[in-house]
C-alpha cells in the first residue's frame, strides 16, 4: 500500500490503531487518579532476572512511530540485544503469513469502503483532507478500516516520515540469525479496534481530521514523555480519562498486560530473550514491569545513554 504500510511498519500502523484514537476524544487535561511512581528510573529499558531465568533477558518499551532521530539505538540497548538469543515483540512479523495476515486485518469486508461505511459527506471530508492537506491520494486507503486512516492521518502529525524501534530490531534479529517470536496474533491485537462499529471508526476519523491542528501538541508531547523515558508518565497520558473516556479501552490494555506475563515467564525461562513492546504497557499498576515484580521477578534499570549503537542498522525510511 503506502510506504507506511511496509512489511516491517505493518506493527507500527497496528500498534497507533490501538493507541491513539483517544488523542480524538482529547479535552483539557485532568489529574489522572493514580500518581503513585511505580518505575523511578528514566528508562526503558530493565533486566529481568528471578525466577527460571538462566542468562540475561531485557524487557524494552518502544514507541511504534518516531523520527529517525528519536529512534539511533543507544549502546546499551545494542548490547542486551546481542547478549540475548531471542526477539518477542507484540507480533510475530517473521511468519511466513504475516503479510497476509495484515492485510485482511487492515481491510473492510466486502463490499465495504470507505464511501459506504456512513454518509458520503464523511467520506467528503476525508477525501479532501488527504487531497488538500496531505497532498495524497485517497484511493490506497479506501479500502481500509476508518480506525487504520485515522491512525495514519495522526502519523502525519509527526514532522518526518515515521520510523520504529522494531524496524532496526527485526534487523538486528536477521542479521545475527535470532529468533523472532510475538506475544499475540493479529486477531488478539485487532479484538478491541474490531467491536467498535465502522460507523464509529468513521466518525473518529472525521472528528480526528476536523481536530488535526489542535493534535499536534498532543503527539509532540507524547513524545516528550517517551524521549525522557518515563514510563510512568506516558502510562498516565494514554489511560487519561479525557483522552479515553471509553474506559474499556484502558482494561483492554490491563488485559493483555495479564494475558502477556505467563508467556514472557515460559520464554525468559527457555533462553535469554529481548522483549520490546509498546513503552504503554510497561508503567503504572497493571503495567508489565509491575506484573512481572509480583511473579518475584527482579528488574534492575538499565540507564540509557545518549549515543547511539556504533553498529545498530539505519532506521528504515
Amino acid at each position: 500500500m503506502l510506504h507506511f504500510l511496509r512489511r516491517a511498519g505493518y506493527q507500527t500502523l497496528l500498534g497507533l490503531a490501538l493507541l491513539l484514537p483517544g488523542l480524538a476524544c482529547a479535552q483539557a487535561p485532568a489529574a489522572p487518579a493514580d500518581t503513585t511512581t511505580y518505575n523511578p528510573a528514566n528508562t526503558l529499558l530493565w533486566r529481568v532476572s528471578g525466577p527460571g531465568v538462566t542468562g540475561a533477558s531485557y524487557v524494552f518499551g518502544t514507541m511504534h512511530a518516531l523520527c529517525p532521530d528519536d529512534a539511533a539505538m543507544p549502546a546499551e540497548m545494542a548490547t542486551a540485544f546481542q547478549e540475548s538469543q531471542q526477539l518477542v515483540l507484540e507480533l510475530d512479523m517473521d511468519a511466513p503469513d504475516f503479510n497476509k495476515q495484515m492485510r485482511r486485518a487492515v481491510q473492510l469486508p466486502w463490499p465495504n469502503s470507505l464511501r459506504r461505511v456512513r454518509k458520503q459527506s464523511d467520506y467528503r471530508v476525508v477525501r479532501k483532507f488527504f487531497k488538500f492537506r496531505l497532498h495524497q491520494p485517497i484511493l490506497p486507503f479506501i479500502l481500509m478500516k476508518p480506525a487504520f486512516v485515522e491512525s495514519y492521518v495522526y502519523s502525519t502529525l509527526l514532522p518526518c516520515t515515521p520510523v520504529s524501534y522494531e524496524e532496526q530490531l527485526v534487523q538486528l534479529a536477521q542479521q545475527q540469525h535470532k529468533e523472532l517470536l510475538g506475544l499475540e496474533t493479529i486477531q488478539q491485537q485487532m479484538a478491541s479496534l474490531d467491536s467498535i462499529s465502522y460507523p464509529r471508526q468513521m466518525l473518529a476519523l472525521v472528528k480526528a481530521i476536523q481536530e488535526y491542528d489542535t493534535y499536534a501538541p498532543l503527539m509532540q508531547q507524547m513524545v516528550a514523555m517517551y524521549q525522557a523515558r518515563n514510563v510512568d508518565a506516558l502510562y498516565r497520558f494514554v489511560v487519561d480519562p479525557t483522552r479515553n473516556p471509553d474506559q474499556s479501552e484502558v482494561a483492554d490494555l490491563a488485559q493483555r498486560n495479564q494475558n502477556w506475563i505467563p508467556q514472557m515467564k515460559t520464554l525468559m525461562q527457555a533462553k535469554p530473550t529481548f522483549f520490546a513492546v509498546g513503552a504503554g504497557h510497561l508503567g503504572g499498576p497493571t503495567g508489565v514491569l509491575q506484573l512481572l515484580r509480583q511473579q518475584g521477578y527482579q528488574l534492575e534499570p538499565v540507564l540509557l545513554s545518549k549515543a547511539p549503537a556504533a553498529q545498530a542498522p539505519t532506521p528504515v525510511r
